[in-house]
């Protein structure tokens, strides 16, 4: 698989060039591992995991609050038990709080962003089962900075930004083009065919924005290529 190259233009004046790979998941081959569990049956010896071990947010300073996110817990052998979910931060949710659970439980976390600042804020939940399992999951909100006018500035205009790629190599249907004001968060989706260059239009003057690219096909959508970032002047 190729790896694509991407360059961002703004006004049609030449940037440098930034690479992104693109890496569609229906061209991969996926290994597969054989393991073998061996059953405990000590509570205190159990196997207990709460997937992911890590989770981020992105939003925009005076936008919706981004999509919520699930964690899963999982454990060996089985028994019904009551799992129990805390949070540090009032910007933070984590519910429900108390479940009962026998193999596996889900759990959803949401932020809020109503009335902060732009800035990295960061938190923890954490995940308990009985006395003999605790699991701490760090949690980062990264809000970025909305852009205002005031009534004696000059009102922005808009401007757009040309980005170029390389063929992706197999069966490919087309393109498509994400487009967000904040990193891996996209308001935008531009579906662009066949082609390897494109115009992305309606863009704020003075805002940042973040591209990503995938490639698809009758099988499905490849993962985002590694996203670059453009502060339109």
């Amino acid at each position: 698989m190729q790896h694509s190259l991407i360059k961002t233009h703004v006004n049609q004046t030449a940037r440098p060039q930034d690479t992104i790979s693109v890496t569609p998941w229906f061209w991969q081959v996926i290994g597969i591992t054989a393991f073998l569990c061996l059953g405990l049956t000590s509570e205190g010896l159990a196997s207990h995991i709460v997937r992911p071990s890590s989770l981020t947010f992105n939003a925009v300073q005076g936008a919706t609050n981004p999509p919520k996110q699930t964690l899963t817990f999982t454990k060996t052998p089985t028994y019904q038990a009551t799992l129990t979910a805390s949070d540090n931060a009032t910007w933070l949710t984590v519910s429900p709080a108390s479940q009962s659970e026998t193999t596996r439980a889900t759990l959803t976390v949401a932020v809020n962003i109503s009335g902060r600042a732009a800035g990295t804020y960061r938190a923890t939940i954490t995940v308990k089962e009985g006395t003999w399992f605790t699991q701490s999951i760090p949690v980062t909100l990264v809000i970025s900075s909305g852009t205002s006018s005031s009534p004696s500035s000059p009102t922005p205009t808009a401007s757009t930004a040309t980005l170029r790629w390389n063929v992706v190599t197999g069966t490919v249907t087309g393109y498509k083009i994400y487009v967000g004001e904040a990193p891996r968060l996209y308001t935008r989706t531009i579906n662009v065919g066949n082609a390897t260059t494109s115009t992305v239009n309606s863009l704020t003057v003075g805002r940042i924005y973040y591209f990503a690219v995938t490639a698809y096909n009758s099988a499905g959508e490849s993962k985002p290529s590694t996203e670059v970032s453009k502060t339109i002047q």
